[in-house]
C-alpha cells in the first residue's frame, strides 16, 4: 500500500515484495581494524541500489562499545534525501540470563517522527522480536534459528503476523571471503507487495538491530 504524496524512494519501496541490503567492504577498517561508520546499498532484486544507509556515531563510541554501541543511521534515496531514520540507544547485550538488557530500535519516517519500535524479546533458544506501532500494537514477530551463529551457511528469520502467519524473512546470507576477511554482512528481506510502505520500513530497520546483535564483528577485540 502506497499513499500519495510520498517522496520518490519510499513510493518505490512500495511497490517492491523484496529488499537486498549489502553492508559496504572499508578496506582501510580491515587493513587498520579501526572501527568505521558502517554503510549500507539497499538494492532491488535486479542488484538496482535505491537506497543507501549509513551510520552516524563518534570514533570512541564505535571503539570502545563496538556492536553494543548505540547508533543513528539515515536511510536516504540516491540523491541523498533522507527517507528512513533508526536510533538505537545503548543497551548492554543480552545473555541467556540478562533479561533485563534486551534491545530496542526506534525507526522513523520522516527523520523525527516515530513509526513504530523493534524490541528483542527475551528467549533462551532462539533470536526473537517484535515489531510495534506507533501506537504500540504488535504487527510482526521476527523468530530467528537456534543454530543462528554457524557459519557457512544462510541464516534464515521468519517474519509473522499477529496471527501466526507467515508473511516475509529475514535472511542474512553467507558472504564468504567477504564476510571472513572483511567482516561485511548481506541481507534479503521478503514480504508482500502490497504491504504497507511504513511497515515494509520497520522491517528494514530490524534488519540493522539483527545485524549489530548477532553478526557485527568487534575489530577491538
Amino acid at each position: 500500500m502506497v499513499p500519495q504524496g510520498l517522496p520518490p524512494g519510499l513510493a518505490y519501496l512500495g511497490a517492491l515484495d523484496e529488499v537486498r541490503i549489502h553492508q559496504h567492504l572499508d578496506v582501510l577498517e580491515v587493513m587498520v581494524g579501526w572501527e568505521r561508520n558502517n554503510k549500507y546499498r539497499l538494492c532491488n532484486n535486479q542488484e538496482q541500489q535505491f537506497m543507501y544507509a549509513k551510520e552516524d556515531t563518534d570514533c570512541c563510541t564505535r571503539q570502545f562499545c563496538g556492536p553494543a554501541r548505540p547508533f543513528v543511521m539515515d536511510i536516504m534515496d540516491n540523491n541523498m534525501q533522507p527517507l528512513i531514520r533508526v536510533d538505537r540507544p545503548f543497551r548492554c547485550q543480552a545473555s541467556f540470563m540478562w533479561c533485563c538488557y534486551l534491545q530496542e530500535m526506534d525507526i522513523q519516517s520522516p527523520p523525527g517522527v516515530s513509526i513504530g519500535t523493534v524490541k528483542q524479546l527475551w528467549t533462551p533458544w532462539k533470536p526473537r522480536f517484535e515489531v510495534l506501532d506507533s501506537q504500540g500494537q504488535q504487527n510482526f514477530i521476527i523468530e530467528g534459528e537456534c543454530c543462528f551463529c554457524l557459519p557457512c551457511r544462510d541464516i534464515i528469520f521468519k517474519v509473522t503476523d499477529p496471527k501466526e502467519q507467515e508473511i516475509g524473512e529475514i535472511i542474512k546470507h553467507w558472504g564468504g571471503c567477504r564476510e571472513i576477511l572483511g567482516a561485511v554482512n548481506d541481507f534479503k528481506v521478503t514480504f508482500p507487495a502490497q504491504l504497507d510502505v511504513f511497515k515494509k520500513a520497520l522491517l528494514l530497520g530490524a534488519v540493522f538491530l539483527i545485524d549489530f546483535n548477532y553478526f557485527e564483528r568487534n575489530r577491538n577485540q
